[in-house]
């Protein structure tokens, strides 16, 4: 069933009252029991960022503000109806589903949910709950500098799948595998709660297990490649980090191959070769994600989102993004406020 909309009955009364001055505004859907202010309906479509700190009222001060674990289920009853309109991570977040089905956005893509897979996430992605069928499981939500702190020699870009361009933002595990993970997280969420000495330390250390054990299983399915191309994957990787740096500014596959000290021909081959996509399209799956995201969650004009990705006016800016995305920046900004 689709998760029910953020204007809820029960929230009634958080509606400010200069939105209840004019009684023809107020609509109650009778189907669905969502109540909805016009004005105010219009005013909290704007997209939001949201920090750790953000996600539960029950606070962080136990971690502070930079971990939790709470099982997927809990979640949703304490959060009813705040994320499931499109919004930015500040955050690294894990799920591992271990019952039921839904789906999730994820940098306007939607993917399905399913027992035996774990989904991970990385800061500026933009996400939103679609839909929930009796779905459990368990999430974990973590900053760089909770991670970091004791590992510093692990960089978290090490894990291939927080890094930009990752094939899938998922794995699926078997029976045996999800067990051995659902164990590690019951154990995290007992030491979470108890807070006992030194709790924060052992969250740490099973996160990192939880990670490496994600790592393993996501190179068995995503990255294999043979041992004649391991330099060409790593210069690829090596790209792919450089888009993330420079995307904004550069937008020539000339600008990275001087970079990377190869030809431009060379290197779209070991693109092509490893990833099945050209150097250009790598470059511009990278502009036009980056441009949906400021889209929707920047509130600045579609002039200035394309004055800062550095597009020489407006309408190239426009004439790019309709020839990638289909349709208007405009339009596409329209149609994700909406709610669709």
């Amino acid at each position: 069933m689709p998760i029910p909309s953020p204007i809820l009955p029960d929230k009634i009364s958080q509606i400010p009252k200069k939105y209840h001055k004019k009684t023809k505004t107020h609509h109650v859907n009778v189907l669905s029991g969502r109540y909805i202010c016009k004005k105010y309906y219009r005013k909290s479509m704007k997209p939001k960022s949201f920090n750790i700190e953000n996600l539960r009222c029950n606070a962080f001060r136990r971690a502070g503000k930079t971990f939790d674990v709470v099982r997927y289920e809990d979640f949703m009853v304490e959060t009813v109806g705040t994320f499931q309109r499109p919004h930015r991570h500040n955050y690294y977040m894990i799920l591992l589903a271990t019952e039921g089905n839904g789906k999730q956005l994820i940098d306007f893509n939607s993917f399905a949910i399913q027992k035996a897979r774990v989904f991970l996430l990385f800061p500026g992605q933009i996400h939103a709950w679609q839909e929930d069928n009796d779905l459990k499981g368990y999430l974990i939500f973590f900053t760089a500098e909770f991670f970091t702190l004791r590992y510093n020699n692990n960089n978290l870009l090490e894990f291939p799948f927080f890094q930009p361009g990752a094939p899938q933002p998922f794995v699926d595990l078997s029976e045996e595998r999800m067990e051995h993970l659902k164990c590690i997280c019951d154990t995290m969420l007992h030491e979470h709660q108890r807070r006992t000495s030194d709790h924060l330390k052992l969250l740490r250390s099973y996160l990192n297990i939880f990670l490496v054990n994600c790592k393993r299983f996501y190179d068995h399915v995503y990255t294999q490649v043979d041992t004649k191309d391991q330099n060409a994957a790593l210069t690829v990787q090596n790209f792919i980090q450089l888009i993330e740096k420079h995307f904004a500014k550069k937008h020539k596959v000339r600008d990275y191959a001087e970079m990377l000290l190869i030809t431009p021909n060379y290197l779209n081959a070991l693109c092509s070769r490893i990833t099945g996509k050209s150097a250009g399209e790598l470059i511009r799956e990278r502009i036009m994600l980056e441009a949906k995201r400021m889209l929707l969650h920047d509130n600045r004009t579609v002039a200035e989102i394309g004055h800062e990705l550095y597009f020489e006016d407006n309408s190239y800016f426009c004439r790019f993004f309709k020839k990638y995305a289909g349709t208007s920046p405009e339009k596409f900004r329209k149609y994700y406020q909406s709610g669709q």
